[in-house]
């Protein structure tokens, strides 16, 4: 079927075109909402510009579609093949995405506002600006593997989105808008999250060994059970986080601020803290085994229990604070 005449059907009120062979077609600006395609063949297809709001494209082939700036609202794409696929800048709000298989895609700038991407595979993806509030890539089972591995999500905005179990090992995040959103028992290790912002985000049980989070805002934070083993934390804002049985050994805090922190039981254990800020921070029972403390600011922090013995304390302040033994330091 020619791209004219699939339009005049459409036009005369037919919607239903499943499983047609479609390759290579193009349908610039074409007008095409709510129609049915799944498990269409829409490979290298040209799609600039579509609306496709509402449409069924289940399974449909789209690898290396070109989809940049198409309308795809509340679009039901569950299943389809979208590898290698350009969608930059293309309308995905509400879309439904699951199971989709998005590997290499293009998404730069793409609207993914309360999008249903559990399931997806979205590794090695580029998902740069893109806005991803609300969206929802939770992994609820193991049948519901959300995979965005190595993913560029650089200044995307994923403000609230519930990204529980996801695997974003690897993923760069520079930037991007994380505010409040769940990351619990997610996979962040070795990701790329300087100068993201964190704030209130739950992070709970979330493993981050060796991710960077420089200039990271964890403002608030709730990082309960958080492994973040060899973290590059330097300069990062963690005023009020809650960190409690947190996991930081080897990593660097210089410069960190760290005040009204509750960190009960963390391990600090051969950690960087030269500089850092912890007045009014609860450490009971912490663990500074070998770290670095040189100059940092624990006045009015409680110690009772920490750790100390063999931490370098040289040069810190220790005005108000409440020691191991439970004495109050003049």
């Amino acid at each position: 079927m020619k791209a004219n005449e699939l339009i005049e059907r459409y036009s005369a009120g037919e919607t239903l075109f499943n499983g047609l062979k479609l390759p290579g077609i193009s349908l610039v600006s074409a007008d095409l909402i709510g129609i049915m395609l799944n498990e269409a063949d829409l490979r290298g297809a040209n799609l600039l510009f579509v609306y496709f709001n509402r449409a069924n494209l289940t399974q449909a082939n789209l690898v290396g579609a070109n989809l940049s700036g198409a309308n795809l609202s509340q679009a039901d794409l569950s299943g389809a093949d979208l590898r290698s696929a350009l969608l930059h800048g293309a309308l995905l709000q509400g879309a439904n995405l699951r199971d989709t298989d998005i590997t290499l895609a293009s998404l730069l700038d793409a609207n993914l506002i309360g999008a249903d991407l559990r399931g997806a595979d979205l590794s090695g993806a580029i998902l740069t600006g893109a806005c991803l509030r609300g969206a929802n890539m939770r992994q609820e089972k193991k049948s519901y593997y959300t995979n965005l591995q190595a993913v560029n999500l650089a200044r995307a905005d994923l403000q609230g989105a519930n990204m529980k179990g996801v695997d974003l090992s690897r993923a760069n995040l520079n930037g991007a808008n994380l505010k409040e959103a769940n990351l619990r028992d997610s996979d962040l290790r070795k990701a790329d999250l300087t100068n993201a912002n964190l704030t209130g985000a739950f992070l709970t049980d979330t493993n981050l060994t060796g991710a960077r989070l420089t200039g990271a805002n964890l403002t608030s934070a709730n990082l309960v059970r958080a492994q973040m083993s060899q973290t590059e934390m330097s300069g990062v804002n963690a005023k009020g986080a809650i960190m409690t049985h947190v996991v930081l050994n080897r990593a660097n805090l210089s410069q960190a601020n760290l005040t009204l922190t509750q960190m009960n039981h963390a391990d600090l254990s051969r950690a960087n803290l030269s500089g850092a800020n912890f007045s009014d921070a609860d450490l009971v029972e912490a663990f500074f085994a070998r770290a670095t403390l040189m100059g940092a600011n624990l006045s009015n922090a409680n110690l009772t229990r920490a750790e100390l013995m063999s931490a370098n304390l040289a040069g810190v302040i220790l005005r108000g604070a409440t020691m191991p033994d439970g004495k109050v330091h003049r």
